[in-house]
């Protein structure tokens, strides 16, 4: 039966998703604060909303919802788990539960969970002040990356190697972050390893055919965070035999488990095999 999808994000990658999204039958509509978002070409309906803004994003939908068109399942393609979240719940939808999405959203709290856990991560702080991070990088060197404590993807997010102005990396990182929190975090070596996943019923999926370990990894950080049901994408980092989870978003990557993301999204979960 076509539905109605909310799809938080319109960028490049979201265009594919909304497209084959219509063609399964189904009714698509874009979130995105830019009002040229590729995505907006292959929906139904557009919703000018910030992709991190909870808030003004679930207001949008709640406006749609209630004016124009019944919204039957929410998709998110951006790392805005706490967006997706609060739609979902002013909406009475499957998703994720707000608290799961509040601690998704917080790296330092992922960090917290993991080491509870017992997986393996980089070495991590909060920092408070410029100089607080100036005597980190004296004590522990170069090989860091400064970072917004909410779990936003890429903004703000700089390798200290690349910089000369540690100040301003921290101001930076700063005005990145709703609440004005920074952390620091280790630079693994090796090759990050990036691993599509959908969690069904607690079980991860793996797509392509990753070593054991890394699959493993990744469903164990899932678990973890409380995460279920839904599209995951991870980080890891192999060291010594070990799988290390550098970062972790819920989110669709590309077009890998497309049809069954969007069948939980709408309440209509696949058969468990």
């Amino acid at each position: 039966m076509a539905k109605t999808l909310l799809i938080i994000s319109g960028g490049g990658e979201t265009a594919e998703i909304a497209r084959r999204a219509r063609n399964m039958g189904h009714t698509v509509v874009v979130s995105d604060a830019d009002p040229q978002a590729p995505a907006f070409a292959f929906a139904d309906s557009c919703l000018i909303a910030d992709a991190h803004g909870a808030n003004e994003t679930a207001a949008a939908a709640e406006r749609y919802n209630r004016k124009i068109r019944k919204i039957d399942g929410v998709l998110c393609t951006a790392d805005a788990a706490l967006t997706a979240a609060t739609v979902t719940d002013r909406l009475r939808l499957p998703g994720l539960p707000l608290h799961v999405a509040e601690l998704v959203n917080d790296r330092l709290a992922i960090r917290r969970c993991f080491q509870s856990a017992g997986i393996a991560g980089p070495w991590h702080a909060e920092v408070s002040t410029p100089q607080e991070l100036q005597r980190i990088v004296i004590a522990k060197g170069r090989a860091l990356v400064v970072k917004p404590v909410e779990n936003r993807g890429p903004d703000g997010v700089q390798r200290l190697a690349d910089v000369e102005d540690f100040a301003a990396a921290f101001q930076l990182a700063r005005a990145h972050s709703g609440s004005e929190r920074v952390m620091v975090e280790q630079v693994l070596e090796g090759p990050p390893i990036r691993v599509t996943c959908l969690m069904l019923g607690g079980t991860c999926h793996v797509a392509g055919s990753p070593e054991g370990a890394i699959g493993d990894a990744a469903g164990r950080a899932a678990s973890a965070l409380g995460i279920s049901d839904g599209p995951i994408v991870c980080e890891i980092v192999m060291q010594q035999g070990m799988a290390h989870v550098t970062e972790i978003s819920v989110r669709l990557c590309g077009g890998e488990f497309l049809d069954a993301a969007i069948g939980l999204a709408l309440g209509e979960p696949p058969p468990r095999k």
